[in-house]
């Protein structure tokens, strides 16, 4: 029987939460899951330790700092081989969004939101965008990007973006997945069908946004 890997994220509060540091732990566990493939990936958020969108003139966003530090992240997430199951508890914003949004299973509680953050980041941290519209339209992102509104997580879960449950219903759900490869890697077949191509494609083109948000030239 396979085992599952597990990630907690406290929160450390605001200035804090995704962090250089806390980047860098998860960008060397998520190459430590390449090499031990493990049968599943459980990341557990504690409070609002994944509500986190930098201002783009202080944080010095340009196209190398945003695909260095954010969304070469994402996308090493999102392409890992096996199903990585997210548990939720408060805010979710910005890079934290695109977070979990490149994990192939949500769960989350009551108290749960998410927002796009600040939004002149809000498409530079990782293509929240075209991630939104892969799991659950467009239309969606419509809503989070464009409006800057927030998502409860009753409305998040009609829309498909998250289910019901705590960090132990997803403990549960990492064991289970863990503990039946065939069923795992069917799974994740299925929601490997997001063309990580075109995800590709768009990462660059919002790294290029970077220069213009943060006032570079056009």
């Amino acid at each position: 029987m396979s085992e599952f890997a597990t990630l907690e994220f406290e929160d450390p509060g605001a200035g804090g939460r995704l962090g250089d540091e806390v980047r860098a732990a998860l960008a060397r566990e998520v190459r430590g899951w390449r090499r031990a493939t493990p049968g599943a990936v459980l990341l557990r958020v504690y409070g609002d330790a994944w509500h986190h969108a930098p201002d783009v003139a202080s944080a010095r966003l340009d196209r190398d700092r945003v695909d260095a530090g954010y969304q070469s992240l994402v996308k090493d997430l999102f392409g890992l081989a096996y199903p990585v199951v997210v548990a939720l508890d408060g805010q979710v914003s910005g890079f934290g969004l695109a977070l979990a949004l490149a994990a192939d299973v949500r769960l989350a509680t009551a108290r749960t939101t998410l927002s796009v953050g600040d939004l002149k980041a809000a498409a530079l941290l990782g293509g929240t965008g075209w991630l939104v519209g892969r799991t659950c339209g467009t239309g969606t992102f419509a809503q989070l990007a464009w409006t800057g509104e927030t998502l409860s997580a009753d409305e998040a879960a009609r829309r498909g973006l998250l289910g019901p449950g705590d960090a132990e219903a997803a403990r549960a759900l990492a064991q289970r997945l863990a503990a039946d490869p065939a069923g795992s890697s069917a799974l994740k077949r299925a929601l490997s069908t997001r063309q990580r191509s075109e995800l590709e494609t768009v990462l660059d083109y919002e790294a290029w946004l970077a220069d213009v948000a943060a006032g570079g030239a056009g």
